[in-house]
């Protein structure tokens, strides 16, 4: 692979320096697309609201927005960053845990809040107005790492479903007028019927949960979790499965209950721009000992994903395909876990070669972080065939700047 949207990789590497992060506009937009379709074919009750944990860089979510996501926030700045992408209020969600009051006060600023514990109650804003959900813990979750999955006994998020009426009965007793239910077992899910079994296990929850106090929740959300392949033999998601799969669950949980199907909100984020983006790192050093190591000038600290639970990404070498052997790729930093791939088939490499890491849009700069005097490296879009710069590298410089009195 050479060119990416239209982009030569070359040039941009040579532009912009490395490493660097690279998305692909078109891709983003076909993906936002995509999953609307397949909702808008099924259950056109549906809002998107996408994880601005995922990649929260501003360009990046200008161009959801475009796509007419909403955003779903889980901290403050992920609500400003919503706000400057021209995001309205009732299509800004709150979606934290373990808020502080602080946090909390962001709530003010957003339609809905999906709140992770009954005493999250007292510590929202007065006159808050909008739409008061809270996280269930289904008691199970899935997802293609431990580390990714949010429900069930060893999950941190959520209130228990037995515990929820008594949240609700709160809530109610507090002058709560608009309601909502939400839930969120795991990420990087790509079986289609994971969705709807956690579209029913909402469904009956929340029929145990409202009947008795006599309202009607104005949405369910399954929260988000749709998984890409980071493989070459995993197998997509199937949107339209997927969507068929859930729209049948909710019309017939609504069908049982007597009730009008609800409003469906899903927050994506992975799924949106996971596959349209790239790391590009440059070969530092070729070693050849025990085993041939490849060093990179990018680090853990530029991707954490494979140091901190095991993930994949495929990668491939600009202008050059065939294997020469295997090799253990890892970076500059001082830590023994600073390694990206372990033994795979890789070609010859010489310094200067411009390695690609793929399926790196999603949970990748937005972790990046400053570690062992390496900092955060540069961001472009590439759109309709032209680089932009979307974030500068970091210097020495700014990074100083902080520790000044």
């Amino acid at each position: 692979m050479n060119m990416i949207g239209g982009c030569d990789l070359r040039d941009i590497a040579n532009r912009f320096g490395t490493p660097l992060y690279l998305y692909d506009a078109a891709r983003i937009e076909r993906n936002c697309h995509a999953l609307r379709d397949a909702f808008n074919a099924h259950y056109p009750a549906t809002d998107i609201f996408y994880a601005v944990k995922a990649n929260g860089n501003p360009h990046l979510l200008r161009l959801i927005a475009s796509c007419g996501t909403g955003a779903d926030c889980a901290a403050p700045l992920e609500v400003t960053l919503a706000e400057r992408a021209g995001i309205p209020r009732e299509k800004i969600m709150y979606t934290g845990n373990y808020e502080s009051r602080d946090d909390l006060a962001a709530a003010a600023r957003c339609g809905a809040v999906n709140l992770d514990d009954i005493t999250a109650i007292g510590k929202l804003p007065a006159g808050f107005d909008g739409i008061l959900s809270f996280r269930i813990n289904p008691g199970e979750g899935g997802g293609s790492h431990p580390g990714i999955v949010t429900g069930g006994p060893d999950a941190k998020f959520g209130i228990p479903i037995e515990s929820a009426p008594a949240a609700y009965r709160l809530a109610v007793d507090r002058g709560f007028t608009r309601f909502g239910i939400h839930l969120m077992a795991g990420s990087n899910n790509r079986d289609p019927l994971f969705f709807a079994r956690m579209a029913a296990i909402l469904c009956h929850s929340a029929a145990d949960i409202f009947r008795p106090l006599g309202i009607l929740p104005e949405y369910f959300d399954i929260g988000g979790g749709f998984g890409i392949p980071y493989a070459e033999d995993e197998t997509p998601l199937d949107l339209d499965a997927m969507a068929r799969a859930v729209a049948a669950t909710l019309a017939l949980c609504a069908s049982q209950h007597g009730v009008t199907p609800p409003r469906l909100r899903i927050e994506p984020g992975r799924f949106i721009v996971g596959d349209a983006g790239y790391l590009l790192a440059r070969v530092t050093a070729v070693k050849k000992g025990l085993r041939r190591f490849v060093g990179l000038d990018a680090g853990m600290n530029t991707l954490i994903r494979p140091a901190l639970y095991g993930s994949h990404h495929r990668v491939t070498v600009v202008g050059k395909e065939t294997p020469a052997g295997m090799a253990t790729l890892c970076g500059r930093i001082c830590e023994n876990t600073d390694i990206f791939a372990a033994d795979i088939p890789f070609p010859a490499v010489t310094e200067g070669d411009i390695v690609l890491f793929h399926d790196a849009g999603a949970y990748c700069a937005s972790m990046a972080f400053p570690y062992n005097g390496r900092l955060r490296p540069a961001e472009v879009l590439c759109d309709n065939g032209k680089p932009f710069r979307i974030a500068r590298a970091e210097n020495e410089a700014e990074f100083m700047e902080r520790y000044e009195a």
